[in-house]
């Protein structure tokens, strides 16, 4: 759409706004099914507010200071001025949470907008706050380490970031964090409550993950069942995908002798996209293993990879094709879900960026470490 402007300003936006009023009315009075047109369009409006490699060069020419600026004058800049008036925190943990704040108004956007099946298919992508949230609870409970301020926590789950701030401290303890989240009474709180309780009964912190994800997974696997479409498949593919991460994960912990076969077997989630369980078992080669599969792929990003590398590489792989279905069907999930991917992208290079020139890390160094998004 060309820009139209009058004095120097840009009139696009408050006309599309307005005619994107008028849709929001009409699709109000349709079947719920058809809010995927309503919510499209309003996704597709924001297209221009995403960030470009390009943003990303003239970010990474500068320092933290000429960061701030440029956040200052970005889609970034009311969250970002939200920092400066809320918080007294450094130059790099202002940036980083005016990146959070950002991102996560993004994906409450999507929450609050989405009617019907939409919004319940799209409450299963998003149950990825709850997921990284209860993963920081659970790893600082295991190391005991929760010293400082409190992280970046991702808000746009069924919890809000005020119930994990209060599971964070030094004087909080695993029964603090149990009683706490049975008093919250949600499933998330009640699976990581449980999820707690195994990981000071078993002392091993892959295990509490394995309950957590699973558990999770479980809520999604019951939406899905409920519907019959082709926005519940595209649901089944991301939760499978996902599901052959934490397997791949796994698998390598066992090919570098850190557990046995056997408990890698009992460690592995069903319900992988592409890799099975029995796969799993039967291959010790990770070129066999991923061999005509999507996961193919992340064996030619960067040759000879540690097993730390090479998950990198799948959450790559796997953000690049959440990312790329914002080109799918204009009435499906597969917009939504792109978008997320595309934000989720946005918030990983913006905060490696941040990091990088907080310790004075070379630009062509930096820049070799994102994301592309011209992909």
């Amino acid at each position: 759409m060309i820009p139209l402007k009058r004095g120097g300003k840009d009139l696009s936006q408050p006309l599309l706004e307005r005619f994107l009023g008028k849709l929001e009315q009409f699709f109000k009075t349709r079947s719920s099914c058809e809010n995927y047109g309503y919510l499209n369009a309003r996704i597709r409006a924001r297209i221009s507010n995403f960030l470009t490699d390009g943003d990303y060069q003239r970010i990474a020419e500068g320092d933290l200071e000429t960061f701030e600026q440029y956040l200052l004058e970005s889609p970034y800049s009311e969250s970002f001025r939200f920092q400066l008036v809320m918080s007294h925190k450094g130059i790099l943990r202002r940036i980083e949470a005016a990146i959070a704040h950002h991102v996560s108004r993004q994906m409450r956007f999507l929450r609050e907008k989405a009617e019907g099946e939409a919004q319940k298919l799209l409450e299963i992508a998003l149950a990825r706050s709850d997921l990284l949230n209860g993963r920081l609870i659970l790893r600082a409970s295991f190391s005991g380490n929760r010293g400082g301020g409190e992280p970046q926590w991702h808000n746009y789950g069924a919890l809000p970031e005020e119930f994990y701030g209060e599971l964070w401290g030094n004087q909080i303890t695993s029964s603090d964090i149990i009683g706490k989240c049975r008093a919250n009474g949600h499933p998330f709180a009640l699976i990581l409550a449980r999820a707690i309780s195994e990981m000071d009964h078993s002392r091993d912190i892959v295990q509490a993950e394995r309950f957590l994800l699973q558990h999770m997974l479980d809520f999604g696997w019951q939406t899905i069942a409920s519907f019959h479409s082709k926005n519940s498949q595209m649901l089944s593919e991301y939760l499978g995908r996902s599901i052959d991460m934490w397997n791949l994960g796994i698998w390598l912990r066992w090919q570098n002798e850190y557990i046995q076969k056997n408990e890698a077997v009992g460690m592995y989630i069903p319900n992988g996209k592409w890799l099975s369980r029995e796969r799993l078992s039967k291959n010790s080669s990770l070129k066999e293993l991923v061999y005509l599969t999507p996961w193919q792929k992340t064996l030619e990003m960067e040759g000879k990879q540690s097993p730390h590398d090479y998950q990198r590489s799948l959450f790559v792989e796997f953000m690049k094709w959440q990312a790329n279905l914002f080109r799918g069907d204009p009435l499906g999930i597969e917009v939504s879900l792109g978008f997320m991917g595309k934000y989720f992208i946005e918030w990983h290079n913006l905060n490696l960026l941040a990091v990088g020139l907080s310790i004075d890390l070379q630009k062509e160094n930096l820049l070799s470490k994102l994301i592309p998004v011209s992909f």
